[in-house]
């Protein structure tokens, strides 16, 4: 049971490790040309492409690295570590550009307006 449980474990990495390598570029790219302007327009038809790719580019990486580490793989932990610095790097810069991209504050009066009559509307008042 013990060897069977040892191949399992092996395969599940290497499996892991072939999806991260070839099927997340995959979806990037594809997710890069579905969004490319097409005559003059442009649209968002890659995102599902790019959430997909996001998710498995960080995911894989940081479960093969849980996985390796505690079946005591040396050669698997490495490679799943290095594989999970790229990841961090675009996860970090997707967040970067999020954060700059953040939505405009509620229109509204960001100081208090005095109306005819006496009433006034002050923000958060």
């Amino acid at each position: 049971m013990g060897e069977f449980r040892e191949v399992a474990v092996s395969a599940l990495l290497a499996v892991g490790a072939v999806v991260w390598l070839l099927v997340v570029p995959y979806l990037v790219l594809q997710g890069a040309l579905a969004n490319m302007p097409a005559f003059g327009t442009s649209t968002h038809a890659g995102d599902g492409y790019l959430t997909w790719a996001a998710w498995l580019g960080a995911g894989l990486p940081l479960a093969g690295l849980v996985v390796s580490a505690t079946t005591r793989r040396r050669g698997w932990t490495w490679f799943y570590g290095i594989a999970l610095v790229p990841a961090a790097v675009v996860a970090a810069l997707a967040w970067a550009d999020h954060v700059r991209h953040a939505p405009p504050p509620p229109p509204g009066p960001r100081h208090c307006v005095e109306h005819s009559g006496g009433g006034n509307e002050c923000p958060g008042g």
